[in-house]
């Protein structure tokens, strides 16, 4: 923008508009107006993000412990794969989307699998400055769908958990041995599977 800002404006009637160079703006309006386009373009670029981002939830995805707050939150980094590239993306995982048995024993570096809950646009000092990614171990849904990931097979479902003791699940048909205790020492539960009939 330093080079290429123009400043047009379109008076009310039938005028022509009026083109005003930058050098003709005293300095401290110039640097006033240079910021407030910054904003609005950082504001579009986060706000697109977020939109084109929004898709991820629901999904799980894998991701590395960048570092742990004081108050116990974990700051992730998720790698993404979209279409044709990766992409690293941050996320948070609050203490209350922990498990019981999992809270204040992460260490950093270590990888572990998410549930993206959310993907929103986040205002700091009252504008858009970043995308959330709000993360969570504790979902009902985070068996299944690592299940459904790791076997291939659709529709596995988990009636009920209880994190870090264990889920119900449901499948059409039988999931190898196998894929079940992977993701059982993942979430440190017990997974009890049953096949649902189909209904004829």
């Amino acid at each position: 923008i330093d080079a290429q800002l123009e400043i047009v404006v379109y008076p009310g009637g039938n005028g022509e508009p009026i083109r005003i160079s930058l050098n003709d703006i005293n300095g401290k309006l110039r640097r006033h107006l240079l910021h407030q386009v910054e904003l609005e373009l950082q504001r579009r670029r986060t706000l697109n993000e977020a939109d084109r981002l929004k898709e991820l939830r629901g999904y799980s995805a894998p991701g590395e412990i960048s570092r742990i707050t004081e108050d116990g939150a974990l700051i992730v980094s998720l790698e993404i794969a979209d279409y044709y590239r990766r992409m690293i993306l941050g996320g948070v995982c609050p203490v209350r989307f922990q498990p019981l048995h999992e809270r204040g024993r992460y260490t950093i570096g270590s990888v572990k699998e998410f549930y993206i809950s959310s993907v929103v646009p986040v205002m700091v000092n009252k504008r858009y400055s970043r995308v959330r990614i709000l993360l969570s171990r504790t979902s009902k849904e985070l068996p299944s769908i690592l299940l459904q990931e790791r076997s291939r097979i659709s529709g596995i479902q988990c009636l009920k958990r209880i994190p870090g003791a264990y889920s119900t699940i449901v499948t059409p048909k039988r999931i190898p041995k196998d894929v079940i205790n992977s993701v059982g020492k993942e979430l440190g539960e017990h997974l009890h599977v049953s096949i649902q009939e189909a209904h004829r």
